[in-house]
């Protein structure tokens, strides 16, 4: 009997500080799986996920200090509304729902809801304001909305539908298994963007069949460890493109049954 209320009194003490709790990194589209320890809202502790089916333990320095981000000390944490003198004053949430409301109302009334375009809810992390924007919209009579990713992937939907025929298929470049990684612009040992980077970079680097090619300006350190370093002058990526095209085409170097089809 004793036994058992040891027992029972050792599992109701567990201190929920030593706790390990699985979730998901936001901080890039990857969304590697992680495992963290918390104390009231401060992450006190990290680690990568190894039950989690694609990062599979993997994580970067972003995803380690996630609570930087959670609970860094420059965050807003209640609305600040600017004053006459520039400075800045907390209010409470209804105060500022309702003269931001307010205010999209007078909009709407004097010039009309086209006159007001929504931007937001593409990035990562804020899918719930692109869920709940619809409403808003149809309330306010709004015709137009816009986000971050018509900036960061319209060039990627564009070449789809140049590729593929449609636009929407959502297809995504295959690194783990790539014989030549073309990065343009991109440093992907810190920017990441598709599972496992660092892993995949140093798996091409250390393969002499497959290679590594930057485009960039700077010394990135995916460049560091390229096998190609095309240090580019800021503004000349096209041209530097276009030659590889044509020496592509020249040579003879072109897939052609794929093209054709």
């Amino acid at each position: 009997m004793a036994e058992n209320d040891a027992a029972l009194e050792s599992d109701t003490d567990v201190d929920p500080t030593k706790e390990w709790h699985k979730t998901a990194c936001v901080l890039c589209s990857a969304n590697c799986g992680i495992e963290v320890r918390i104390d009231g809202r401060e992450i006190t502790r990290v680690r990568g996920d190894k039950d989690h089916p694609a990062s599979k333990g993997y994580t970067c320095e972003k995803g380690l200090r996630v609570n930087h981000y959670q609970n860094g000390r420059d965050r807003l944490t209640a609305p600040l509304k600017r004053m006459d003198d520039g400075t800045f004053q907390e209010i409470s949430w209804d105060q500022a729902i309702k003269e931001v409301a307010d205010q999209l109302v007078g909009i709407r009334d004097s010039y009309g809801g086209d006159k007001i375009m929504y931007y937001g809810g593409g990035g990562q992390g804020n899918h719930t304001g692109g869920a709940y924007v619809r409403s808003v919209m149809q309330t306010l009579g709004m015709q137009y909305r816009s986000n971050a990713l018509a900036i960061e992937k319209t060039g990627m939907y564009w070449v789809q539908g140049k590729f593929f025929g449609r636009q929407d298929i959502g297809a995504s470049p295959d690194f783990h298994h790539t014989d030549c990684a073309v990065f343009i612009g991109k440093n992907p040992w810190h920017s990441h963007g598709f599972p496992e980077a660092r892993n995949v970079l140093n798996a091409i680097k250390n393969d002499d069949e497959r290679k590594i090619v930057v485009f960039d300006p700077r010394v990135s350190e995916t460049a560091n460890i390229s096998d190609h370093h095309l240090r580019v002058k800021p503004g000349t990526d096209a041209w530097a493109l276009a030659a590889v095209l044509a020496v592509m085409t020249q040579e003879g170097l072109t897939d052609d049954k794929f093209l054709n089809e």
